[in-house]
This record gives C-alpha cells, structure tokens and sequence, in this order.
C-alpha cells in the first residue's frame, strides 16, 4: 500500500509517495543529499538545481559501473562454471578408463566358446600324435 513520506534533501522538504519502507525511504534520500551536498560544498549560492543535476550524473555513473561490473561478474562466473563442468565431465571419463584398467576383461576368456559335451567326447576319443 502506498503511503506518504516526508523526507529533506539539500535543505528542501518533498513528499514521497511510496510501496516501500518508511526507513528505506529515508535512507535513499539521505544518500542523495549527501551527495548533493559533496558536490554543492559549502557554497551558500549553489543552485540546487544544478547541484541535484550533477548529483544525479554522479549517482547514474556509479549505478552503471556497478551494473556493468555486476554483467562481468556473471559472464565470468558463467565462464567458470562452464569450465568446472567440461573438468569434472572429463574427470568421470579418465575415472572410468583408470577403473577399466584396472579391472581387465579377459578377451579371449570372453570369447571363448564352453564346448559341449559331444565336442569334449569327439577331443578325448581322437588319437593323439
């Protein structure tokens, strides 16, 4: 629900009309003129038009470093990820060549046909040389 919410920046009082929190509110505009007073100084002919202007400058360029620092973060984490995953997938490849080495199946053991019980007789009744 939105509510009204009196706060004062650079020596001028303004009604927000705001969803948010009171505090959070309060906290913005305290943010803001303290920049605005950063850059208007002790200057008792400022023009607080200028000066919000050029706090606004201020405060667009930090959010547009963050934002475009926050895109690098992320590409890189995307970038690692991708990485960790090609590892751990090559990983569990060499693990199951390493396990196969290991444990050898017999080719010829494999292959080896059992002969029946004909073929043992026929073996045993030939003579030998």
């Amino acid at each position: 629900m939105k509510r009204l919410i009196e706060v004062e920046i650079f020596g001028q009082t303004f009604t927000v009309n705001s969803e948010d929190d009171e505090e959070y509110v309060k906290q913005l505009a305290s943010d803001v003129d303290q920049r605005m007073r950063q850059i208007g100084g002790t200057a008792k002919t400022a023009v607080p038009l200028r000066v919000a202007i050029m706090a606004a400058l201020s405060i667009a360029d930090e959010y547009h470093k963050v934002s475009r620092r926050e895109a690098e973060i992320e590409q890189e984490a995307a970038r690692l990820s991708s990485l960790l995953l090609e590892r751990l997938e090559q990983s569990e490849r060499l693990d199951g060549i390493a396990t196969s080495e290991e444990n050898p199946v017999n080719t010829i053991t494999a292959s080896r046909r059992v002969p029946t019980s004909e073929e043992e007789e026929q073996k045993e009744s030939l003579p030998s040389s």
